[in-house]
């Protein structure tokens, strides 16, 4: 299916989509019978997706092949999650993701001034109670993040979630009007953040990195699946570095296994403060 549609927002539940979907004016896509419920205009695109990571990671996948494998889409997971304190309705953004199962830790990266404040997700395959740790609780940041950044460049991914129960007030007293009323008040920050993505990814310079990717894939010999990371490193890199050299030939790679090894190392050098 060919489509433009460059900006994909994933929601668990539809009462964290609504808002978005009525003031993006978007329509239910109805011209399959798809696995999850996609609404969509020519440019942006809200999943929701049903709960838990594994529900969130199949949706992507399935999105992102529906939609063709869009060069560098935005990729945002919005939803509600709990912590010990936050106030309702108060939003975060991810800056570290644990896996609480396999203490898995993704960190999506922040080369940007944010209006959020950043906090640690802990996702669980169930509902948290308790909030024993000084993390915000949620079921699908990690399914999310782990298969998003298969598609895109991780400055391009981000989670973000509205505090929906604390220790004073939780989860069995959470209704779908309290959930839209919170999302709602956030909307303004939702689409600055996603002007400011937007922003970054004009950065980037298609062109120049086909022709990169073009002459790596030729002398390396890449497989499908070396070329499709190549890519979203050289977009990556592009994001980060401008326009830095790719001085790939200092670092004598034999293989496309070590080419990239060396430009992921050469991009994790890089550090960001908010």
């Amino acid at each position: 299916m060919k489509n433009s549609a460059s900006i994909f927002i994933f929601c668990a539940l539809s009462c964290e989509a609504k808002p978005l979907i009525k003031a993006w004016q978007l329509k239910k896509r109805s011209d399959a019978n798809h696995p999850f419920t996609i609404y969509s205009d020519p440019a942006r695109v809200i999943v929701i997706t049903g709960m838990g990571k594994v529900a969130m990671a199949g949706a992507i996948g399935y999105t992102m092949a529906l939609f063709a494998n869009p060069t560098m889409p935005i990729i945002v997971n919005l939803g509600i999650a709990g912590h010990r304190h936050f106030a309702l309705g108060s939003p975060i953004l991810a800056g570290k993701i644990i896996d609480s199962e396999t203490n898995r830790g993704f960190y999506p990266q922040l080369p940007f001034a944010t209006q959020y404040p950043t906090a640690t997700i802990a996702t669980h395959s169930h509902p948290q109670v308790q909030y024993l740790e000084d993390y915000v609780y949620d079921m699908e940041a990690t399914g999310f993040y782990e298969i998003a950044v298969k598609f895109s460049s991780c400055e391009l991914i981000q989670v973000v979630k509205v505090i929906s129960d604390n220790a004073q007030s939780p989860i069995s007293v959470i209704t779908e009007t309290a959930v839209e009323s919170w999302v709602n008040s956030q909307l303004a920050n939702i689409q600055k953040l996603i002007e400011q993505l937007t922003h970054l990814r004009s950065l980037s310079l298609p062109g120049d990195i086909e022709r990169i990717q073009q002459q790596l894939s030729e002398q390396f010999h890449l497989t499908v699946s070396h070329s499709i990371k190549l890519k979203a490193l050289l977009h990556r890199w592009r994001l980060l570095k401008g326009d830095a050299e790719l001085n790939w030939v200092d670092a004598r790679p034999k293989n496309a296994k070590e080419l990239l090894s060396w430009i992921e190392a050469e991009l994790d050098r890089m550090d960001f403060y908010l």
